[in-house]
């Protein structure tokens, strides 16, 4: 089993990972983490508002990982090849 390394993370999320996939897998955590427990707490009209809210950012998040982060972090040479 390979061993768990943040640069081998980030070149899957950069590279290998589809942007349409990372999008709706970035936006499905953000959904689930933000959204279930507020459903529980507070109804599903806040699970609504605030998961979708947080699926859009996290999202967005990514897209400014790859955007700008990701470039950068691969021409660093600090993810391996």
């Amino acid at each position: 089993m390979p061993e768990f390394s943040l640069p081998a993370l980030l070149e899957f999320i950069g590279h290998d990972l589809s942007p349409v996939r990372a999008v709706i897998v970035f936006f499905l955590i953000g959904y689930l983490v933000v959204g279930l427990p507020l459903h529980f707490r507070r109804g599903a009209a806040s699970r609504d508002i605030w998961g979708t809210a947080a699926g859009v950012t996290m999202a967005a998040i990514y897209a400014a990982f790859i955007i700008g982060v990701y470039p950068a972090l691969h021409h660093s040479g600090l993810v391996p090849h």
